[in-house]
């Protein structure tokens, strides 16, 4: 008796119909990107739904306690969120007194600076940084460098 060769049944499956299947793919994906993926998605938060007033019509003591435990943790955030933003507050403020305080005392010997005071004396802009040199304009001339004119 003679095993089946199963590799040469799928390659041969495959070279019939590998363009049937690979478009019925193709188009199975298409159909249930579009149409199918929504579907389920309104059925299974329709049955959410469903689910969640069939236990809690049944047990309304259980509503109660799960709407009491949310306002509980709402109220432990809010509470968390209102000493953060006091903290951020006092941290701001610290921050402006520090900036003043040290404002002042840049300005506490000083009283104010002349405008130029900050200079050499002798700093001439058209001079340059140093002493020597300082723009000399080009030389006009109708020679060129390498000789010739005109």
């Amino acid at each position: 008796m003679e095993v089946p060769n199963i590799t040469g049944y799928a390659i041969s499956f495959i070279e019939d119909y590998g363009w049937y299947f690979l478009i019925c793919v193709v188009a199975g994906l298409y159909i249930y990107n579009t149409y199918l993926k929504q579907k389920v998605r309104e059925y299974m938060k329709w049955k959410s739904e469903q689910e969640y007033s069939a236990k809690y019509h049944k047990n309304p003591d259980l509503l109660e306690k799960r709407l009491n435990a949310q306002q509980e943790v709402v109220k432990k955030l809010q509470a968390k969120y209102d000493r953060d933003a006091e903290e951020f507050a006092k941290k701001i403020e610290e921050k402006e007194t520090q900036k003043r305080e040290d404002l002042m005392k840049k300005l506490e010997g000083k009283g104010g600076a002349k405008l130029g005071t900050t200079f050499k004396p002798e700093y001439n802009p058209l001079m340059g940084a140093g002493t020597s040199g300082g723009y000399r304009p080009p030389k006009r001339s109708c020679c060129k460098k390498g000789g010739g004119c005109g």
